[in-house]
């Protein structure tokens, strides 16, 4: 479960990297964002269903806003990837403080429907949720819709060949400041761990999520203390092995 919510979560990050070359440090507070959105729509509606697509939709919203208000202004700059990680660190700062003085610092609770709350079927002597197979059915659902997006549709061509080539993509007169704007808002609607698997590729988010989350969940059962630090281990075992992540594009990490 943990390494699906890594996956969806990752996969924003990665797509944003491959397009427009920015390490976004504000991907994180997408995700914060879409907690809020669902709690609030919840609060207000009584539905977590409609959270579901009140979320995304509203912080993709927040994302359009971010890239043309924000990051539109450093493109083409000296030292635009750079400037970017200036940016986005600093909106990844200040954005959690504004939550903090709107909502407070307390947790909110966010109650899992009643229509997933039971246990689904047991395997031995554990029970296995129906919200714990709720969340692997969605991810199963959509990475294949998210790689034919990718891989099958005019936007994702534009963004497949933008990675290789941006300009020359802008040369064939295509608007590529629409398309990053689309890609942002669709990075944070998705909501950021991609550096294992590689930064870019598809195949490479999927296994960092999975490597990540079990990793998590395993150490978790062994000595709770240790599961924070095994995954920075993990992280950088891979990246003195292989800097480009496992299944990551050459060049596009290692310059």
């Amino acid at each position: 479960m943990n390494g699906c919510i890594l996956i969806l979560v990752a996969l924003g990050l990665s797509i944003v990297f491959g397009l427009m070359g920015i390490i976004n440090f504000a991907h994180g507070i997408f995700y914060m964002l879409g907690a809020y959105a669902g709690w609030l729509t919840i609060q207000l509606t009584g539905s977590f269903w409609l959270a579901l697509l009140t979320a995304p939709l509203s912080v993709g919203l927040v994302g359009v806003l971010v890239e043309r208000g924000v990051l539109k202004r450093i493109y083409g700059t000296k030292n635009a990837n750079f400037a970017g990680v200036l940016v986005t660190y600093g909106l990844a700062i200040m954005i959690p403080d504004l939550v903090r003085m709107t909502f407070g610092r307390p947790g909110k609770p966010f109650a899992i429907p009643e229509a997933l709350s039971g246990s689904l079927f047991r395997i031995g002597a554990l029970d296995v949720h129906s919200y714990r197979v709720f969340i692997l059915v969605v991810t199963a659902a959509l990475l294949p819709l998210l790689w034919l997006l990718l891989n099958k549709t005019n936007l994702g061509l534009v963004i497949r060949a933008g990675t290789s080539d941006n300009l020359m993509v802008q040369l064939m007169g295509i608007n590529v400041a629409r398309t990053w704007t689309t890609t942002y808002a669709l990075g944070a609607a998705l909501a950021a761990f991609a550096v294992v698997g590689g930064m870019g590729t598809f195949l490479g988010v999927v296994a960092g999520g999975l490597l990540i989350g079990e990793t998590l969940a395993l150490t978790g059962m062994v000595y709770d203390v240790l599961a924070d630090v095994v995954i920075y281990l993990a992280m950088a075992l891979v990246l003195l092995v292989r800097p480009r992540g496992l299944f990551g594009q050459e060049g596009m990490s290692e310059e």
